[in-house]
């Protein structure tokens, strides 16, 4: 019996993926059992330890930012210029124009920036023992008899070496009833030459930063000086009250860590704050840990137990599913490679991957039969537009003797502008006759064109103007044969020809990206008007995948349609008005060749 299921297992797709899978399933619902719970209780422990360093560190930073930032302001204030000319005009108890002057010189040059960009500052006070005493407040109002003279730290600002930070309750600032209201405040305070700069800051903002610590429930996170006292803390009623001595006692002489309190069955994890030397910690208690722990366990379990039930379920109807409809696939593969048929189909039912690789299949198929039709299509059109080149061909070698006959006659009867012409015409019916290549290097094209141009300006006189901005370096690019011309054409014969005006066309030719040719052409006429825009782009708009040759001219309309068919879809061709003169702008962007290629029919 065991044999014969091992048998038929070793002959079924189905059944090898049905066990194989059951298998699988089986050894890692066991695995996840027997190691969950040990490595949870390890590791989350550790984990919430690592979030709640990691949670600090970042309020640590933002804290320091806060710090950091309200003593660069604070010391630029007391090294300023103004500063130091106000501490000299404030030397008597005696107001002066100058005091005055160089109270509205701090005010406007720094404080006002000062107070827009940092609204938590609440007021500035510069005290000169000789002298004055002016104190600027921003939003915020003071009681008329504070001074900075009452304060207790005045006495001790000479030990100061640098900022000194004193975070206090304020009760010298007024409510809206002008009544003596108590404010939280961080203060700075420092001695500068021989007068003092204090700085009242509000604690609005670095709490918030402590109002967003969330590490679990019932956790606590706060801020305390080195003697105890809360600076921030995650409940704002705790704020400049004295925290447990305990905590105090523990982090003592600490700079950063954490600290198991089996005692209170607690974790606290801790930092120093740089700028200021105070704690901020946060506190976690064990149950909170344990019933993570409790409730990753429980849950892994019943996951566990009901992936593994429905898996076995859905792995055998998934696997009948797949096998059957994968036999289906192969026998339509098998049918087009012996019948070697093209319009063959799959006919596959479902929407998983074995349906996309039926209709990718299908997809495969269709293209195979559209591109063989399109590649004998595109050879007759090709040939077609070859035959039509060849047929529009004249006896070029009697051509050339005419046109020699006709230069020299104009030498012997001194005609230069006859020679010209006829010298001319001879090197452009030479370039255009030439039809094994229609690729061309672009020094070939320029000259070409420059061939034209000179024919007509010979016609046209100073009516006829034109420039040709290529860079030699770039000339050894190629591009299609016969390019320019009938676009300079197109613009000499809406131009010049239709209004009678004389016309100016500039030519240019930069490299992009190193992998685009550019070539613009641009006159001063009237520009294409809407109708022939909007035919122009119809062409353009029209699927070139499979172009018949239905042109016979060699305008603007052929000029497109030997782009779509010599470069497929590389090549790109604008038509547009210039925005400033109002002329033609005719822009063609060809794909970067250095190599001609031959035509071959």
């Amino acid at each position: 019996m065991l044999k014969s299921i091992i048998k038929h297992m070793k002959r079924s797709l189905k059944w090898k993926l049905v066990a194989l899978i059951v298998t699988i399933l089986v050894f890692t619902v066991s695995a996840i059992g027997y190691f969950s719970y040990a490595q949870t209780l390890h590791s989350v422990s550790k984990d919430i330890d690592k979030l709640t360093n990691q949670v600090l560190i970042q309020a640590n930073m933002n804290l320091n930012r806060f710090y950091t930032e309200y003593e660069m302001i604070f010391l630029l204030l007391g090294s300023s210029l103004e500063y130091r000319e106000w501490l000299h005009a404030s030397n008597n108890t005696e107001l002066s124009s100058d005091l005055v002057r160089y109270y509205e010189r701090i005010k406007v040059n720094y404080l006002n920036r000062v107070f827009l960009q940092y609204p938590e500052l609440m007021s500035v006070t510069m005290y000169n023992p000789n002298g004055q005493e002016q104190t600027f407040a921003n939003g915020y109002v003071l009681s008329l008899d504070y001074t900075v003279r009452d304060e207790p730290f005045l006495a001790d600002s000479g030990n100061y070496d640098k900022v000194k930070f004193i975070p206090r309750i304020a009760d010298y600032y007024l409510d809206y009833g002008n009544r003596k209201t108590d404010k939280p405040v961080l203060t700075l305070f420092k001695k500068f030459n021989n007068g003092y700069v204090k700085m009242d800051i509000s604690l609005t903002p670095s709490q918030n930063v402590m109002d967003e610590i969330s590490i679990a429930d019932s956790s606590e996170a706060a801020v305390i000086t080195e003697d105890g006292t809360v600076i921030h803390h995650s409940n704002p009623g705790n704020v400049m009250k004295r925290t447990d001595e305990r905590i105090v006692g523990l982090l003592a002489g600490k700079s950063e860590g954490s600290i198991n309190d089996r005692a209170r069955e607690e974790l606290i994890v801790f930092q120093s704050i740089e700028r200021t030397h105070w704690k901020i910690f946060a506190v976690i208690p064990y149950e909170k840990i344990a019933g993570s722990i409790d409730y990753v366990r429980n849950m892994t379990i019943f996951i566990s137990v009901t992936a593994l039930i429905i898996a076995v379920v859905l792995t055998y109807w998934a696997a009948s599913s797949i096998v059957k409809r994968i036999a289906k696939l192969r026998q339509a593969m098998v049918m087009t490679q012996i019948k070697n048929d093209f319009k063959f189909r799959a006919q596959i039912d479902g929407h998983d991957e074995v349906t996309d690789l039926s209709l990718s299949f299908n997809n495969l198929l269709g293209h195979l039969e559209q591109s063989v039709s399109d590649l004998a299509e595109t050879r007759v059109q090709q040939h077609k537009a070859v035959v039509s080149a060849l047929q529009s061909q004249i006896n070029s070698h009697f051509l050339y003797n005419t046109l020699e006959s006709i230069n020299s006659m104009a030498v012997i009867y001194r005609q230069p502008d006859i020679g010209n012409v006829a010298v001319a015409l001879s090197h452009m019916l030479r370039y255009t006759s030439d039809y094994k290549e229609w690729e061309v290097s672009l020094a070939d094209e320029v000259r070409y064109t420059e061939q034209y141009l000179a024919i007509m300006k010979i016609r046209y006189g100073d009516d006829l103007s034109y420039t040709i901005d290529i860079p030699k370096e770039i000339r050894h690019v190629c591009c299609s044969k016969a390019l320019l011309q009938p676009i300079v054409e197109n613009s000499i014969k809406h131009t010049r020809e239709t209004t009678a005006e004389s016309v100016d066309i500039h030519i240019s030719a930069a490299i992009v990206n190193a992998s685009t040719l550019i070539l613009s052409v641009r006159d001063n006429g009237k520009g294409f008007s809407a109708d022939v825009l909007s035919r122009l782009r119809g062409e353009l708009a029209s699927d070139h995948r499979h172009p018949r040759y239905d042109y016979t001219g060699i305008g603007i309309s052929n000029l497109i349609y030997r782009l779509h068919t010599f470069y497929a879809g590389d090549a790109q061709i604008m038509f547009d008005n210039d925005k400033g003169t109002g002329g033609a702008v005719v822009e063609v962007r060809l794909p970067m060749r250095t190599k001609r290629r031959e035509w071959e029919i």
